[in-house]
């Protein structure tokens, strides 16, 4: 996949300066809303058969409750995508595309996690004011590839439909600590190895998932 896009995007230039002169030129711009957040993209489409689109999305979500094993996770989720793509339109008068190009994720979890611990046979969850664990997450830490199909009506001038749907990779890092009074407590070396499984159990749930999935909608128009 990172091949594709990275041929993809060395080779765009090469089909801008070769088409770009033999085609009618048409510039769109989108609303957007779907699983990357809010945004607004900018098409030109510089030949019958490619568009270079130019895209930003992203929000924030404050109300994050996630349980990994006996850890529940109370926090936000931050969220800004910046793309930059080749559409490709098999026929001319379609406006359903390929996709394919490079994203620039910033997704940033910052949690508190509340630990339960067996205690004769009941499962006792630590007050948050003797200790809780501190958990921060980065799902990418830079240039992702992407691949994608859409529609969007950028060979004629007026309003239209814009959809999208693909996905782009992810390369999850997690870092789990022990924070509070138990820090400094006989139980430290404890609340440290706790923290640390925490730390991995983290990790084994993000790496499930090593694509994030795109799938938006909006209105978009042509000039």
């Amino acid at each position: 996949m990172r091949r594709i896009a990275t041929a993809v995007i060395t080779g765009s230039l090469l089909l801008v300066t070769s088409a770009a002169a033999n085609a009618e030129e048409h510039w769109s711009v989108a609303g957007t809303a779907g699983t990357t957040g809010l945004g607004a993209n900018v098409s030109w489409r510089f030949h019958d058969h490619f568009a270079l689109t130019a895209g930003y999305s992203g929000y924030n979500y404050d109300d994050l409750d996630q349980s990994v094993n006996d850890v529940d996770y109370e926090g936000e989720v931050d969220i800004n995508v910046y793309s930059l793509k080749l559409d490709v339109y098999p026929w001319v008068n379609s406006g359903f595309f390929l996709s394919a190009g490079a994203v620039r994720p910033d997704i940033r979890i910052n949690a508190i996690g509340r630990a339960s611990v067996d205690f004769q046979g009941e499962d006792i969850t630590i007050p948050r004011d003797f200790g809780y664990l501190d958990g921060k997450a980065e799902l990418s830490d830079g240039v992702e590839p992407y691949l994608g199909i859409g529609w969007r009506n950028s060979s004629r001038q007026g309003l239209g439909f814009y959809a999208e749907a693909g996905a782009f990779l992810i390369d999850p890092s997690v870092s789990v600590n022990a924070r509070g009074p138990i820090t400094n407590s006989p139980l430290a070396p404890a609340a440290r190895s706790y923290a640390s499984d925490a730390e991995d159990d983290a990790l084994d749930e993000l790496n499930k998932y090593n694509i994030y999935p795109v799938a938006v909608i909006g209105i978009e128009y042509t000039f």
